[in-house]
This record gives C-alpha cells, sequence and structure tokens, in this order.
C-alpha cells in the first residue's frame, strides 16, 4: 500500500531520531515523570491540606507541625519540576534535536547530489534550499509539539483517570469520553486545515523559487528592461500566497471556535459532576478541588492541543511534504549494486549500438551509434544545435543513463562501475564554467584538493591564469564570488581549464571550452590546450571550427546520427556538411 505524505514524512523523521536510542529512551522515561511531578502530586498535596482543614484536623497552637511537611514537599514537587525535570527534559531535546538536524541536513545534500542533471534542471535551486530548510524546521516544530505539549497532556490524562477512577468514577468516565471525543474530532476538524496549509507551503516555495531565480538572473533582467515583468511575475506568486493564507485562515478561525466551545463544554461538564458528586455522593472537598484542578489543567492542554499543537502539525507536515517526496525520488542514474573495480587506463571509448531518447520525446537522439575512439585519437565533434554533440558528452560522463547498447572504455563498461570512478577518470570542461565561492586556488585544486601550491601556479601560468590572478591584491585566496561573478569570462574559463590539466585525467572533453575568451587569449590557450590534451583522448565540441581543425578527426553530426568524419582537409574534399558549415563561418562562429 502506498505511503501518504504524512506517513512519509513521520517515517522519515523516527528514522532519523532512532539513531540515537539513548536520547529517545531517556526522553520516554523523562516525560511521564515530568508531568507527574508538575501537574499530578501538587494537586494531590493541595487536596490532603484542604481536606485536613475542612475536618479541623490539625493543631491551631502548631500550624507548622500540621501542614510543614506537606508545604515543604509541595515546595520541593514545585522546585523540581521547573528547575530540574524541565530543564533536564530540555536539555535532553536539545541533544537529540541537535543531532538529528545535522542528519537530516546531511542526508538531504547526499541525496540532492546524488539526482541526476535532469531533475536539477527540472528544480529550482532556491526552492530546494527552501524545501531543505522547512524540513529542518518542520522536524523543530514537530519534535517540540509532541515533547512538550502533547506527550505530557496524554500522561497528565492517564494519571488523573488512575488518580480519581476511586474518587470519582463517574467524572472519569465521562472525562474519557469527552477527551476521546474531542481529540477525534480535532483531528476531523483540522483536516482541512492540513490540506490548505500544504497548499500554502508549496506556493511559499514557488514564490521562493522565483526570487532565487530573478536574483540569480539580475543583470539579464536589467540589460533586456525586464523588471516590471519580472516584478508583475512575482508579484502574482506572492497573491497566489497571500490568498490561500486567507484560505488557511478562515479553516483556521472555525477551528478556533468550534474548541473554544468544548473547551468550554469540558469546564461547565466537570462543575456540574463535581456539584453532584458532593450532594449525590457524598463527595469530599478534595475530591472536587481534584476535579476542578485537574480538569482545568487538562482542558488547557486540550485546547493548547486543538489550536496550537494540531497547527503546528499540520505546518510541520505541510512544509515537510515537499522535500520529503524529493528524498523518495530514486536517482535516475544509480551507481550497480556491485562495482567493478574500475581498470580506465588508456581513455579508448566505444559507443556500442547505443540508442538513447531523451525523456518525453517520442523519437531517440541516437538510434543504434556505433563510434569507436582510439586511446590518445584526438577528436572534434561538429553539429548544429540540436544534433547531439552534448548528448554526446553527457552519456559519455553517465549524466544521463542509455536505453540499450553500452558505452565501453578501455573494454569496461561505464554502467559497471561508480559514477564518481567514472569522473574521476574524465576532466570536463563545459561551456559555462562552472566555479564556487570560493578562493581561486580552491577551486583550482578541486579535483585535487591536496595538491601544492608549486603545481597550482604551474598549471594557472599553462591556462594563462597566471598573469591576471598575479595582478589580484589576495592573488589565489581571492573570492570568486557566486559562480565566479567576480571574474570576467574569460578568468573563468581559464580557472576551470587550470582545473582540468591540475586533474590529469586519461580522458578529456572540452565543451565550447575557449566559447568565452577573446582571440588574443584563444591563440594563447590554444597551446596550453594542445599540451593538456597530449597522451589524452580528447573530445572538442565547438562551434568555432577553427579550434578543431587540427583535430585527428572530426565527426559530424546531424540529429543524432554520425554523417561525416575524418580530418579537415579530407571533409573539405568531401563538399559535404562540414564544407558548408566551414563555408558559412562569420567571424569564426557557425551560421545557425
Amino acid at each position: 500500500m502506498k505511503k501518504t505524505d504524512t506517513t512519509q514524512t513521520l517515517d522519515f523523521y523516527w528514522n532519523t531520531v532512532w539513531r540515537y536510542p539513548r536520547y529517545v529512551l531517556g526522553l520516554m522515561l523523562a516525560i511521564p515523570v515530568t508531568a507527574l511531578v508538575s501537574n499530578i502530586l501538587p494537586p494531590l498535596i493541595l487536596a490532603s491540606v484542604l481536606t485536613r482543614l475542612a475536618k479541623h484536623d490539625y493543631d491551631a497552637q502548631n500550624v507548622w507541625t500540621s501542614f510543614g511537611p506537606s508545604l515543604v514537599l509541595y515546595g520541593i514537587l514545585v522546585i523540581l519540576s521547573g528547575v530540574v525535570m524541565w530543564r533536564l527534559v530540555d536539555f535532553v531535546v536539545w541533544k537529540l534535536e541537535g543531532s538529528a538536524l545535522r542528519d537530516i541536513a546531511n542526508t538531504v545534500f547526499k541525496h540532492l547530489l546524488g539526482q541526476s542533471s535532469d531533475f536539477h534542471a527540472n528544480h529550482f535551486g532556491g526552492s530546494l534550499v527552501s524545501q531543505t530548510n522547512k524540513l529542518m524546521g518542520s522536524y523543530i516544530r514537530l519534535a517540540d509539539t509532541t515533547l512538550f505539549q502533547v506527550l505530557p497532556m496524554v500522561w497528565t490524562i492517564v494519571f488523573v483517570a488512575i488518580i480519581l477512577a476511586g474518587r470519582a468514577p463517574l467524572f472519569v468516565v465521562v472525562f474519557l469520553l469527552f477527551t476521546i471525543v474531542y481529540i477525534s474530532s480535532s483531528l476531523f476538524v483540522t483536516s482541512r486545515t492540513r490540506k490548505f496549509g500544504a497548499k500554502h507551503a508549496a506556493a511559499e516555495s514557488k514564490q521562493t523559487g522565483y526570487l532565487s531565480d530573478a536574483i540569480t538572473n539580475v543583470m539579464a533582467i536589467k540589460s533586456f528592461a525586464r523588471s516590471n515583468y519580472e516584478a508583475e511575475r512575482f508579484q502574482q506568486a506572492t497573491d497566489n500566497t497571500h490568498e490561500r493564507l486567507m484560505r488557511l485562515l478562515k479553516v483556521s478561525q472555525f477551528q478556533m471556535s468550534y474548541f473554544s466551545t468544548m473547551t468550554s463544554a469540558i469546564m461547565a461538564v466537570s462543575l456540574a459532576i463535581a456539584v453532584i458528586s458532593v450532594v449525590s455522593f457524598n463527595a469530599n472537598i478534595a475530591t472536587v478541588f481534584l476535579i476542578l484542578n485537574y480538569t482545568a489543567a487538562i482542558a488547557t492542554q486540550l485546547f493548547s492541543f486543538s489550536v496550537q499543537s494540531l497547527r503546528n502539525y499540520n505546518r510541520a507536515l505541510g512544509d515537510a511534504s515537499d522535500m520529503v517526496k524529493i528524498l523518495a525520488i530514486q536517482p535516475a542514474v544509480q551507481d550497480p549494486a556491485e562495482p567493478e573495480l574500475v581498470t580506465i587506463n588508456q581513455g579508448s571509448i566505444t559507443f556500442d549500438n547505443v540508442t538513447f531518447k531523451h525523456d518525453g520525446s517520442n523519437k531517440p537522439i541516437f538510434d543504434g551509434m556505433n563510434l569507436t575512439i582510439n586511446s590518445g585519437q584526438k577528436i572534434g565533434l561538429v553539429g548544429h544545435s540540436g544534433s547531439g554533440k552534448t548528448t554526446f558528452t553527457r552519456l559519455l560522463l553517465r549524466f544521463s543513463d542509455i536505453n540499450s547498447g553500452q558505452i565501453l572504455i578501455d573494454g569496461q563498461n561505464i554502467a559497471n562501475i561508480t559514477q564518481d570512478d567514472l569522473h574521476r577518470n574524465i576532466a570536463y570542461v563545459p561551456q559555462e564554467p562552472l566555479l564556487f565561492h570560493r578562493s581561486i586556488l580552491e577551486n583550482i585544486a578541486y579535483g585535487k584538493p591536496e595538491t601544492d601550491i608549486e603545481k597550482i601556479e604551474f598549471v594557472a601560468q599553462q591556462a594563462h591564469a597566471k598573469e591576471f590572478i598575479d595582478s589580484l591584491p589576495k592573488g589565489y585566496d581571492t573570492l570568486v564570488g557566486e559562480r565566479g561573478v567576480k571574474l570576467s569570462g574569460g578568468q573563468r574559463q581559464r580557472i576551470v581549464i587550470a582545473r582540468a590539466m591540475l586533474k590529469n585525467a586519461p580522458i578529456l572533453v572540452l565543451d565550447e571550452a575557449t566559447s568565452a575568451l577573446d582571440s588574443e587569449s584563444e591563440v594563447l590557450i590554444q597551446d596550453a590546450l594542445w599540451k593538456l590534451m597530449e597522451g589524452r583522448t580528447a573530445i572538442v565540441i565547438a562551434h568555432r571550427l577553427s579550434t578543431i581543425q587540427r583535430m585527428d578527426k572530426i565527426i559530424v553530426l546531424d540529429e543524432g546520427k554520425i554523417v561525416e568524419q575524418g580530418s579537415h582537409q579530407e571533409l573539405l574534399n568531401k563538399a559535404g556538411i562540414y564544407a558548408k558549415l566551414w563555408a558559412h563561418q562569420s567571424g569564426g562562429f557557425i551560421t545557425e
């Protein structure tokens, strides 16, 4: 049977906290003891005092002898409850919650990193961050509500029923029936609130995603004079969030009115039963006091449960819903259960009858593709947009899984090794430079963080990055900003190329690696790239054909098929697609 969102969320949280059984079991023991000391025993002592006062069972000449021990015990219980017991519970809760939050954050982080590139392309980064924070905040809300409100209420009800069962059995029966009805109706009445809470949480996440997307692309918004458009678009999101909040408010107000009526009713019923107990059953004043005292305490707790606790639960479960669903998503690309030891060392690549179709597409982009790239061979991939160049590299890097066939590197099927082992043997330089908001040194050394500074400076020089790095006030310790925004496009690309050089992998994949460089920088870095390609298998995607004319072989793709292959001169002599692309170049770029 498929689990509901609520069940999934509770299972996730329970599996997380149960990693720390000593804290969980400690709280399960401490909370009932604390409820007993705080809510049950002090009124019992006061009831005993009232009984003795009503019967005049005391020494008027020596009040301390008659009531001193009871008053001292009462004071000890009050102090023990407020200063010791609840502080002990609070301490253990902090320990448990701190450990659980750390585990939740790590679980989400690893899960998101394990998702495919298609997953991340279809989800706002800002929304994922918001959903992660909500999942963690929801755990705090859920745990605090359970441990500080709900469990103490439950144990108080149990203890009251036990203590008054012999003194006022009619009250206990009515009280338990009323409590069951109250809690059951609370769960029913708040079901609508929970649904509206989930919708409001989803609207908030969408709003956060819009905000993150706009801030990330703020320069594009400004340069295209689209500020008003984006503001209107964001206002639609905020209006939607506000509308859902107002709907949530309406059902919450109905809920408040209902529970206020129920709470008032239980107080009136308890007073009536107390009077009946005295008049009809000769109950003593202590019993009346306990009935009224316990009823008032539990009525307050029940009202807090129905109004605050259930609202917290609804909000927590609603907030957690989105990320819990994401955590249930199995990564589209997974490592084998028993991966082979990697044997890649030379870098020969074989596409053996490979078929691949994008999700939602009826037509495969590759249908039985066969291609062999020898170890150390330099290959250029050419073709119009949509011809399959980037898809080819994505499949080689196993960012997506093929539908049939196999991709071999040095005779080993890449599906039989871990993704990390595969990626360690491929240096990938994408069209858009990918930098962390860290120092230049950390970005260059990302693939080999243990590398000494001399090697880092060497590859930076080879990539013609050393010149501008040395001119920066903090040099290699300069923070590059989010996605490297503090550097120019060409500078970012040089940092990425230096990182690939340092990685020293047997296979090199360059996807428009010089696209962000000006002509002078490109000329300088071409020599560095050829040095980088020496002794390695290289696959270079380029619209600028001048960058690949020296390749050992140029492969021309068209609609996922290899339509031409050969050297630059051989393809020109064929007077086919490549020759037309070359002839149509203007300023070094292909006219699409």
